[in-house]
């Protein structure tokens, strides 16, 4: 199965229905793994950027897509998070870095261990300096 149609049945079962819009922002962040401002996404797909925030909002709801603050630019960006991943944001340029070389599935059971809340959804961002950063700020060797 697809991301797409993976996106598209966790839809389904929420009984949110399939429409354009959201089949196009789904692709879009399915594809171009940019973490893109809301802005950027209408730009990309020509679409409204009203209609962009309201389908962004629904998805979010729906849990397929998460918003990253970087707190570089004042902007939200958003990803598609159909499956568990962490991000890692430099706290001085603002790339954002998705990372999968960590099972993220036990989370959610021993949050729900040490607090007994019911665990709806899961994140995890490190936040440092890029390499290029470090660089930039003489923080390497290889300067």
């Amino acid at each position: 199965m697809s991301e797409l149609e993976h996106a598209l049945t966790v839809l389904q079962n929420q009984g949110i229905k399939k429409t354009t819009q959201r089949l196009n922002i789904l692709d879009y962040l399915i594809h171009h793994r940019i973490h893109p401002s809301a802005d950027i996404i209408a730009k990309s797909l020509k679409m409204n950027l009203t209609t962009v925030y309201n389908t962004l909002e629904i998805l979010i709801s729906s849990k397929l897509v998460y918003v990253l603050d970087n707190n570089q630019d004042g902007r939200k960006h958003y990803d598609y998070f159909g499956h568990p991943h962490y991000h890692v944001l430099c706290r001085n340029c603002g790339k954002i870095v998705d990372g999968s070389n960590i099972d993220l599935h036990s989370f959610p059971n021993l949050a729900h261990e040490a607090s007994n809340f019911l665990i709806e959804q899961t994140s995890l961002e490190f936040i440092g300096l890029c390499e290029d950063c470090q660089k930039l700020l003489g923080l390497t060797e290889n300067n």
